[in-house]
């Protein structure tokens, strides 16, 4: 396993992060909803990476 397999996940992240920073000031989501986000974000970044890679 190569480091270029965690670079998605270390993307995730921020991403996570800024969901969970939103949430918690305006508590549109709940805690499944900003995981299963954060998920689909996920997968996006590894098909732009799969696609560069």
């Amino acid at each position: 396993m190569t480091l270029a397999a965690f670079i998605p996940l270390l993307l995730s992240v921020p991403v996570w992060f800024g969901f969970w920073r939103i949430n918690r000031k305006r508590g549109w989501f709940t805690i499944g909803e900003v995981i299963f986000w954060n998920v689909i974000i996920l997968i996006l970044i590894q098909l732009l990476l799969l696609r560069w890679f």
